[in-house]
């Protein structure tokens, strides 16, 4: 029998959503590959959409994500900024305070409905 559980969806909006758990998982693996087009390979999402992904992020926000090295001898590459760092990491910080503040209100007001059932 599937036990009750929540799920919680964090967007980030400025008149339309611009910036959630896709984009962060996106720049997550960048910063792991170096690449963006390695990070979209991972993630199974065509170049161009990681590429449209990020730069509208990038617009609403008013400050760049990602910083990109044309290919050639020494090859190419992404990384993220600073700012882009700083912002990720207020993200997931919100996302895992939320999650936390979550799960201790999911069993207060579910309790009688979770009895036996381990959280």
């Amino acid at each position: 029998m599937d036990s009750i559980r929540y799920l919680i969806q964090i967007k980030l909006l400025k008149d339309t959503a611009f910036f959630g758990s896709g984009v962060a998982d996106l720049m997550q693996l960048v910063n792991e590959t170096n690449s963006l087009r390695k990070a979209c390979e991972r993630m199974h999402m065509s170049y161009s959409k990681g590429w449209k992904i990020i730069k509208f992020a990038e617009l609403k926000l008013g400050f760049p994500l990602l910083e990109s090295k044309a290919g050639g001898a020494y090859g190419g590459g992404s990384e993220i900024t600073d700012k882009g760092k700083d912002f990720l990491m207020c993200y997931l910080q919100f996302k895992n305070e939320l999650y936390i503040s979550g799960n201790i209100l999911f069993k207060k007001h579910f309790k009688y409905y979770l009895e036996g059932e381990k959280l």
